[in-house]
């Protein structure tokens, strides 16, 4: 993982996207936030039936606020 400011991923956006790999954003030298890229997930890969058996799994593990929203 690489990790770069806000201030750089502000400036160069297109080329750490277009670079491809998970990237930490930092700001005052936290994490503020991650780029993962599409490519690097298997969510691809998987079929309807196992995304919703994942996602039971995970709203299963969650609050009662997520379920609800989840179904809205």
């Amino acid at each position: 993982m690489r990790y770069v400011t806000m201030t750089e991923f502000k400036q160069q956006a297109s080329r750490i996207l277009n670079d491809k790999k998970p990237t930490a954003i930092l700001r005052n030298s936290k994490i503020e936030g991650y780029y993962v890229p599409a490519e690097s997930l298997t969510f691809g890969t998987m079929d309807d039936a196992r995304v919703q058996e994942l996602t039971r799994s995970i709203l299963d593990q969650r609050s009662e606020a997520l379920q609800y929203l989840a179904n809205r």
